[in-house]
């Protein structure tokens, strides 16, 4: 265009526009041309959508805020994995026609390793079927960068209703439509991250994720341990012997007295331990000899002086003549059923062996409050029997120790 037909082109349309000498170019007549076309066509347009509504059409498809958008990981340490749920709720829905969910980790969230079987998605509490691609699922699932991509396919009727609650789990805990095997690496650095949902969907929104350092809490408890020794009356039953004691023990004594040939006697003490060992405790006694009198003479160990170590039913002493180990014999029984061997001394089934020899009758895992039976509580019992080639004497003798190991 020539610059006279400029400057006549702008006299058409401004007849009465005034302007200084120095703006009567051909460059600015273009410019002053072209800005009022353009001024009064959008002016026109403007009016024409005014008087037919399409303001308010406008304000209608803009996006909206999701209600309620949360993201609960499964840790905040920086530098970790984690699991992500997120939830939300979309007020338009989302159709079924290709629209996109898009979940906009912020930048030094590491998404390297999420693949489709790391992702779930529910509608109202309902899994959707997924695929990395759209087919006769109700979406599909890609990742690219910070961004989880789900695309709500039409060939699967995946659409999402308006109001609809929509969860989605990011990580290890995803189990729907393949088993989740990678999470999200967390940010190294401490601080608060912005997570957007957004794509083709009509809604979008903006929640924040807080990367903290972990918290130390620390403390300490002492040891405790006590144990108790306590005497049991007599007519008292211990580990189901039909035999009931026959007199009253205290907790540093057990006195079987006199005692007639050819008869059991039985006597019995209760265990107690209170404790927080962690692992338990283990209760051991030991006599430190036979019973000895000052002439010399012993009551040897169940049976007749063997010692037996595998509990067995009680049996008066043999009495084989030339043979004093046989005269007479003493034993011992506990109640314990949770012993490290278990239940070893079932019903009334004595052992000789602990004489010189810990012998364990009381066992525990756990930490213990000194009631509960076979846990903090338990009865032993001490069965003897002589005959009438027992060696007489008025000071049979010997000292029980027992011992309590606590594992804390």
């Amino acid at each position: 265009m020539s610059a006279q037909a400029d400057n006549s082109e702008m006299r058409r349309h401004a007849p009465h526009q005034h302007l200084p000498k120095n703006m009567f170019t051909p460059s600015r007549g273009l410019v002053l041309h072209t800005w009022y076309s353009y001024t009064g066509s959008v002016l026109i347009v403007a009016l024409l959508a005014w008087a037919a509504g399409v303001p308010g059409f406008l304000i209608h498809i803009e996006a909206a805020q999701l209600d309620t958008i949360s993201d609960t990981i499964s840790t905040s340490k920086p530098g970790v994995v984690s699991n992500h749920t997120i939830e939300f709720t979309t007020d338009n829905g989302v159709l079924a026609d290709g629209s996109t969910i898009d979940v906009v980790f912020p930048s030094g969230f590491d998404m390297t390793l999420i693949t489709e079987d790391d992702v779930d998605i529910e509608d109202d509490g309902v899994d959707m079927t997924t695929a990395a691609t759209c087919g006769a699922v109700n979406a599909a699932v890609s990742t690219s960068s910070q961004t989880v991509t789900i695309e709500i396919c039409s060939g699967g009727g995946g659409t999402i209703a308006s109001s609809s609650v929509v969860t989605i789990e990011i990580g290890d805990h995803a189990t729907a439509d393949g088993t989740g095997a990678n999470q999200v690496l967390n940010h190294s650095d401490v601080g608060d991250y912005e997570l957007a949902i957004q794509g083709t969907m009509t809604d979008e929104g903006f929640t924040r994720i807080v990367i903290i350092d972990t918290v130390v809490v620390t403390g300490a408890v002492d040891t405790y341990l006590e144990f108790v020794i306590t005497g049991v009356d007599k007519g008292e039953t211990v580990n189901a012997d039909a035999t009931a004691t026959f007199a009253t023990t205290t907790a540093t004594s057990v006195p079987f007295g006199t005692v007639a040939a050819g008869t059991q006697y039985v006597l019995a003490q209760d265990l107690a331990v209170t404790t927080n060992a962690l692992e338990g405790f283990t209760v051991t006694v030991s006599a430190e000899t036979d019973l000895t009198s000052t002439n010399g003479a012993t009551i040897d160990s169940f049976t007749d002086g063997t010692g037996t170590s595998t509990p067995i039913a009680w049996q008066g002493p043999s009495a084989q003549p030339g043979s004093p180990d046989t005269y007479g014999h003493w034993g011992l029984t506990t109640e314990d059923i949770s012993l490290s061997d278990d239940d070893s001394f079932g019903d009334a089934l004595y052992v000789g062996d602990f004489i010189g020899n810990p012998r364990e009758v009381m066992y525990s895992t756990s930490s213990s409050d000194g009631t509960t039976a076979h846990i903090g509580s338990t009865r032993v019992g001490y069965s003897l029997q002589t005959s009438v080639m027992q060696e007489a004497a008025t000071d049979y003798q010997t000292n029980l120790t027992y011992i309590v190991t606590p594992v804390f």
